[in-house]
């Protein structure tokens, strides 16, 4: 069985932080509320960027 590292654990959280705002923006376009879903998309590309940071190990992207 594989350990696993500090990063590995990061993505794992980005990941399911990822899945957390998706549902919300869901929930969100049902409901026409237009600042949640702006603010959830802000969250979604920071995520993402977290995500990319942490893989690709470039951390101005982690800091962000």
């Amino acid at each position: 069985m594989g350990r696993c590292n500090g990063r590995c654990t990061l993505v794992g959280f980005c990941c399911l932080q990822l899945v957390a705002a998706l549902e919300r923006q869901i929930f969100d376009f049902l409901g026409y509320q237009w600042a949640p879903i702006l603010a959830n998309f802000l969250h979604i590309m920071a995520v993402i960027l977290g995500i990319f940071g942490t893989v690709q190990y470039r951390s101005k992207y982690l800091m962000m």
